[in-house]
């Protein structure tokens, strides 16, 4: 199947500056990149357009349309709501700036899962990775009344939706890395070890 030419998008959800970080952990340097350019080239190849979400102005200088929170300070929660509010069909990606180790297989795999659930995540080591995977815009009203009710965390959040969960612990496609999020810097130092990048 020719993804691309049904036009499923990608976004990725860049909220801004992290407070245990200092700074923006989709801006990082690795191998010479900013961590989240590795996720714009992974993604590209399937997708019909690669959206980035976030309220810092400073993601526009990679070329793509940049979407703010309408409902801020909420986290992902609200990132992910504002994807759904943005999209033109029923089905895009989604995945987090801090996961550079994406791959195309990979994300290829997650497409080819969905069928007609409104969420499809997969299941690593125990815990469903609900900042990688495919979300259906027709979740956007009960995401909003899950949000007025202050309902923000995402594992409590996708229980209220026709889910389906992946087991991805052997798929060769899946591995610890390219699950490893970045949330302060041990986790940053751990990845250009276990990467053999730099900075």
């Amino acid at each position: 199947m020719d993804y691309k030419n049904e036009k499923m998008n990608g976004y990725i959800l860049a909220g801004g500056k992290s407070t245990r970080m200092g700074m923006d952990k989709g801006l990082m340097m690795l191998k010479g990149k900013a961590i989240i350019q590795h996720i714009i080239e992974q993604t590209t190849p399937l997708m019909g357009n690669v959206i980035i979400v976030s309220n810092d102005i400073e993601y526009e200088k990679f070329g793509l349309k940049v979407i703010g929170d309408i409902i801020k300070d909420i986290g992902p929660a609200g990132g992910i709501h504002a994807a759904m509010s943005d999209m033109q069909i029923n089905r895009s990606f989604i995945v987090s700036c801090d996961m550079p180790f994406v791959t195309p297989d990979s994300i290829e795999f997650m497409l080819r899962q969905a069928e007609d659930f409104q969420i499809t995540l997969p299941v690593h080591n125990g815990k469903v990775q609900t900042l990688f995977g495919i979300y259906s815009k027709d979740c956007l009203d009960n995401w909003a009344k899950l949000i007025e009710q202050g309902i923000v965390k995402l594992q409590e959040m996708i229980l209220h939706f026709k889910l389906k969960k992946i087991n991805v612990d052997n798929n060769e496609l899946f591995n610890d890395l390219l699950f490893t999020n970045i949330n302060d810097k041990n986790d940053y130092n751990a990845i250009l070890k276990q990467s053999n990048y730099g900075n």
